[in-house]
């Protein structure tokens, strides 16, 4: 009897101990190796959406999943920025800043956590300080967006959807977004009523969309600044209405996410201020418009009596596509520049209404090629989605002072269906074109095809060399109107032409 149990004993613990073996001694070939083979995640950005007040340290986890029947080894878990990261990872217990060989067993998971210390009154981070986790195996790589505030500001994060539907009920289109005075004065914003103001103690941080709601309206006043992320679309929608009033010493700034000098000047970081049709009373007054795609969008108003918005000292600069695209819109605009787009810089479409007084627009399009795209494009006509000509009057479309220049040969294009009225008038104004011919009364005292001698249009500056052609040639009759230029310079008698009176300027050693 004690020999047959001595013998089960003596297998079942053979077995046990076999199957240990097995197990701890896992080959390469037991492992899930395919590239077609993927990690799962809990969340694909992990944010942190403490807005701190001192320097601060704030722990997440995330859960990484193994779905599959067979183990996956990670060959390496790390951070993007490495050492010089603001965040800190612990993977099952290490803390190193590169972590080799993770083994998840089949389906099964493991946690990781995550660590982010940061001093958000420190001015110099960035507003919003990005990393990712990278998880290298089998001869790929998978991420996990890393998230969190850098600096004190105001943020406007998207909680809303609004959808767009066709004609069958399907959903086509849709806005992930934030109202203007959402969370009050958490988000800097006084509502008074349907009287909104921001406070310009912080900057303010879009994150997603934001939507200036009917019937309210938003001011802004000098010195705002308002950051956007990728995609961000800032909407004043009908019956609202965006005053924003800077001053000449301290611009309102609507500009993208990034901080460092490789993004100063770089266009489509954000995408556009949109004013929906029936906006009415807008105001940009002192403002800089940077680095988007496209500066303004103007969409047609309901009645011509009532300007859509009202420009005046404003820089509209670095676009990815248009500097302002109205579609049927009413823009009056003074001492304004519009520069550098990859396409047209102004383009009037879809019929409208406008006037436009000791402005310059100039494209020298750089980031790629340029084409044949203009600075000035004109259009009294769409086609629908049924591809049905549709004309739309321009009715009024006047140019006084202005500069109109580029690095193409003509940069003004006037594209006219019968029908439909396309007025233009070009007075006392400097144009690059050979499509415009010197006929009154649509044009008359202007100067065709001469290089304006801007002081450094690479460079974004506009002003003008003392051997100017425009110097002394635009009519003084707008000085008792507007008497100061963009940078709050006296108009001279008779003016320069442009957004710039020309004044010496001073050589820098």
């Amino acid at each position: 009897m004690n020999n047959p149990l001595r013998y089960l004993i003596y297998l079942i613990s053979f077995f046990v101990l076999t199957g240990l073996g097995f197990t701890s001694c896992v080959t390469e070939e037991d492992y899930a190796d395919s590239t077609n083979v993927n990690l799962k995640f809990s969340n694909d950005t992990i944010r942190f959406d403490t807005i701190f007040t001192t320097l601060g340290s704030v722990t997440k986890q995330i859960r990484v999943y193994n779905k599959e029947s067979k183990p996956i080894k990670i060959d390496q878990i790390r951070l993007g920025a490495g050492a010089n990261s603001f965040y800190r990872l612990n993977v099952d217990g290490s803390t190193n800043i590169v972590v080799n060989d993770v083994v998840i067993n089949a389906k099964d998971s493991m946690f990781i956590f995550v660590r982010v210390t940061i001093n958000p009154n420190n001015q110099s981070n960035p507003l919003l300080v990005s990393d990712s986790i990278i998880f290298s195996f089998n001869g790929k790589e998978q991420y996990v967006q890393l998230e969190a505030y850098g600096q004190d500001a105001y943020y406007h994060v998207a909680d809303k959807w609004a959808y767009d539907y066709n004609e069958n009920g399907e959903k086509i289109d849709s806005i992930h977004y934030s109202l203007a005075e959402d969370k009050g004065e958490q988000s800097g914003c006084i509502v008074n009523g349907n009287s909104l103001e921001w406070k310009n103690d912080k900057p303010h941080v879009i994150f997603g969309s934001l939507i200036v709601n009917s019937n309210k309206t938003l001011t802004l006043s000098e010195g705002t600044k308002v950051h956007l992320n990728p995609k961000s679309v800032f909407y004043v929608w009908t019956n609202a209405s965006l005053k924003a009033n800077g001053s000449t010493q301290n611009n309102i700034v609507f500009q993208g996410m990034r901080k460092d000098s490789y993004y100063t000047t770089l266009p489509g970081q954000w995408e556009s201020i949109r004013y929906i049709a029936g906006s009415k009373n807008n105001v940009l007054n002192n403002v800089t418009i940077k680095n988007g795609t496209i500066g303004i969008i103007v969409d047609s108003c309901v009645t011509n009596d009532i300007p859509t918005v009202d420009i005046q000292s404003t820089k509209i600069e670095n676009m990815s596509v248009y500097g302002i695209w109205s579609r049927g819109g009413h823009i009056n605009a003074v001492n304004t520049l519009v520069q550098n787009t990859g396409k047209e810089t102004v383009a009037l479409t879809i019929g409208g209404k406008y006037q436009f007084v000791n402005c310059t627009f100039a494209n020298y399009w750089s980031y790629n090629t340029r084409r044949s795209n203009t600075t000035l494009f004109l259009q009294n006509y769409y086609y629908d989605k049924y591809n049905n000509l549709i004309l739309r009057p321009i009715t009024e479309c006047n140019f006084y002072n202005t500069i109109i220049y580029g690095s193409n040969e003509d940069e003004i294009m006037i594209d006219k269906k019968e029908g439909a009225e396309l007025n233009y008038m070009f007075e006392s104004c400097l144009l690059l074109t050979k499509s415009v011919r010197n006929e009154s009364p649509m044009v008359s005292n202007c100067i065709f095809n001469q290089d304006p001698l801007f002081n450094n249009p690479q460079e974004g500056d506009f002003r003008i060399k003392s051997t100017s052609p425009a110097i002394g040639r635009g009519n003084g009759s707008w000085n008792a109107v507007y008497p100061n230029d963009i940078i709050g310079n006296f108009r001279q008698y008779p003016p320069t032409i442009g957004a710039y009176e020309y004044y010496p300027i001073a050589t820098r050693k």
